[in-house]
């Protein structure tokens, strides 16, 4: 169901439900979104979704991708759709575009999440937040490898999260980082990748003992793409750099 506004009047831009889920049954290709109500992208019609329904990255069109094959280490765009002059109910749709090809008789979208495929080519598993906000939380079920594995930059490195988080500028990560330091007191740093302070420090207390943490970093767009930045202070120090989630705004 499509609500129109009145001539010469905003909609407040609410949003409800539309929690995403991994498909209990196929979690690797389809996607559950829950009933919920949004305003649709170009603030003009409120989009309500009023039964639950299933998104199958197999096929191509309304409640599938726009077009194409899920490609392996990306991040897909969720849409809700909708046709309001064609009468057509709201659908869900994945896409790699800002602005999805719309199936024939769709002409609204909203935005409503995000998700990653990985190296096979299938939907990583997580959880996302629904609830009576346009601010939402995204964890992975098992955090997600950057390329830092052991990194021993002592200057500080930008790390590239474009394969797990949105490319949405000052986007709030959840960054999992392991220290193993090689002598007490050595440290790894972290900060948005546009950053100039110091804005996370881990400290490692006994050689080779290694320090865990999850810190929430700012992940800024550099060349288009979401980065932080991390340091160690010696390079003998080791330092894993992985993606718990994210929050992100719909």
């Amino acid at each position: 169901m499509t609500v129109y506004k009145s001539f010469n009047q905003a909609l407040f831009p609410y949003a409800y439900g539309l929690g995403l889920s991994n498909n209990a049954t196929t979690p690797n290709t389809k996607l559950d979104v829950a009933v919920g109500s949004i305003l649709d992208s170009s603030k003009t019609f409120q989009i309500n979704l009023d039964s639950a329904l299933t998104i199958d990255a197999t096929v191509v069109g309304a409640n599938g991708i726009d077009t194409g094959a899920l490609a392996a280490s990306k991040m897909y765009k969720v849409y809700l759709i909708q046709g309001s002059s064609s009468g057509k109910v709201p659908a869900g749709l994945i896409s790699l575009l800002d602005a999805p090809y719309l199936p024939y008789g769709y002409d609204t979208y909203a935005l409503i999440g995000y998700v990653a495929t990985g190296a096979g080519s299938t939907f990583l598993k997580g959880y996302w937040t629904d609830d009576k906000s346009s601010w939402r939380t995204f964890m992975y079920d098992a955090p997600q490898a950057t390329a830092v594995t052991a990194g021993n930059a002592t200057s500080y490195t930008a790390i590239d999260l474009s394969a797990f988080v949105p490319a949405v500028a000052n986007t709030p990560v959840f960054v999992d980082s392991a220290l193993t330091p090689s002598a007490a007191s050595q440290t790894l740093k972290l900060q948005p990748a546009a950053g100039t302070g110091d804005a996370v420090t881990v400290t490692g207390q006994v050689n080779a003992v290694i320090v865990s943490s999850q810190s929430l970093v700012v992940s800024t767009l550099a060349s288009g793409l979401p980065k932080v930045n991390y340091k160690v202070s010696n390079a003998g120090a080791a330092a894993a750099i992985n993606v718990g989630g994210y929050q992100f705004a719909i």
